[in-house]
C-alpha cells in the first residue's frame, strides 16, 4: 500500500488476503480474512489496524456472516453483519459499535443480497459472463456499509498493459468503480481496478484517490492459486 501525492511515493502499509476452509452453522464454508496494516513510519501520521472477516457459501459464495473490526488513528469501531435469506430476498442484521457502545440491531430486507467489501471482491473475480468483458459495460453491485445499503458501479474499460512498482509490467482488465462519499472519499471519486488476465483474476493494481493525494494497491505476490499465476511481461 502506497500514498502518492504529486512526485512522492510513500509506503504506507501492507494488506493480505486469506481463503481458508472454515465451518460456520454445522456448514462447510470459506473464511475471507483480510488484515490491513499501516507500517510503522507511517504510524504517527495514520494508524491503521483493520480486520475483516467474511464466512461464505462454498457453492455461491454469497456471505453468511461478516465482522469488520476498523482502527483508524483515533477511530475505532465493530461491524457485525448476519446474511440470512427471507421470501426470495435477504434479511440482514447489522450490529455496530461505536465509542465502545453497541447501537440497537437493524433490521433490513433486500432483494439482492447486499454484499459486505470483503465477499464483494471475491465476487467480482467469479464473473464470468463474457458480456462482463465487453468495453463500456456497467453492472451495479450491492453493498453494505455501516447499517446502509449501496449500490456500486463497475465499468469495464478493457485490456491494459501495465507496470507495477517494483516488479514489471503485466496484462490485465482495466475497471472502474464508483466511490461511496465519506470521510475520505470526495462525491464522484473513482477507484480504477486492474484485474490479472489469467484465470486468477487476482487484483494487481488498485488506485484510489482521497481527499488528498491518492492511495495505490500493488500486487506482491500470491501462494496456493488455483490456477498458475500471470508472469510479468518483458519491458
Amino acid at each position: 500500500m502506497y500514498y502518492n501525492f504529486g512526485f512522492v511515493w510513500i509506503q504506507a502499509g501492507h494488506c493480505e488476503f486469506l481463503v481458508r476452509n472454515a465451518t460456520f452453522g454445522r456448514k462447510p464454508v470459506y473464511q475471507f480474512l483480510v488484515q490491513g496494516r499501516s507500517q510503522k513510519s507511517f504510524d504517527s501520521f495514520y494508524k491503521v489496524r483493520d480486520t475483516l472477516i467474511s464466512y461464505v457459501d462454498t457453492q455461491t459464495l454469497l456471505p453468511m456472516k461478516a465482522y469488520k473490526y476498523t482502527h483508524e488513528d483515533r477511530w475505532h469501531g465493530i461491524d457485525e453483519f448476519t446474511f440470512k435469506p427471507s421470501d426470495g430476498g435477504f434479511r440482514i442484521s447489522t450490529r455496530l459499535m461505536r465509542k465502545k457502545v453497541w447501537k440497537p440491531v437493524v433490521e433490513s430486507v433486500t432483494t439482492q443480497c447486499g454484499f459486505d467489501i470483503v465477499s464483494s471482491i471475491y465476487r467480482w473475480r467469479c464473473f464470468s459472463s463474457p458480456n462482463m468483458y465487453k468495453v463500456g459495460n456497467c453492472i451495479d453491485l450491492p453493498l453494505r456499509l455501516d447499517d446502509g445499503e449501496y449500490m456500486i458501479h463497475l465499468t469495464y474499460l478493457g485490456k491494459e498493459r501495465i507496470k507495477l512498482y517494483g516488479s514489471g509490467y503485466y496484462q490485465a482488465h482495466a475497471f472502474s468503480l464508483s466511490i461511496v462519499e465519506g470521510s475520505v472519499f470526495k462525491r464522484g471519486d473513482v477507484l480504477k481496478l486492474w484485474l490479472s488476465d489469467d484465470e486468477n483474476r487476482i487484483p494487481l493494481l488498485v488506485e484510489s484517490p482521497i481527499k488528498v493525494g491518492t492511495v495505490k494497491a500493488i500486487f506482491r505476490g500470491a501462494e496456493k492459486t488455483l490456477h498458475p499465476l500471470t508472469k510479468a511481461l518483458a519491458k
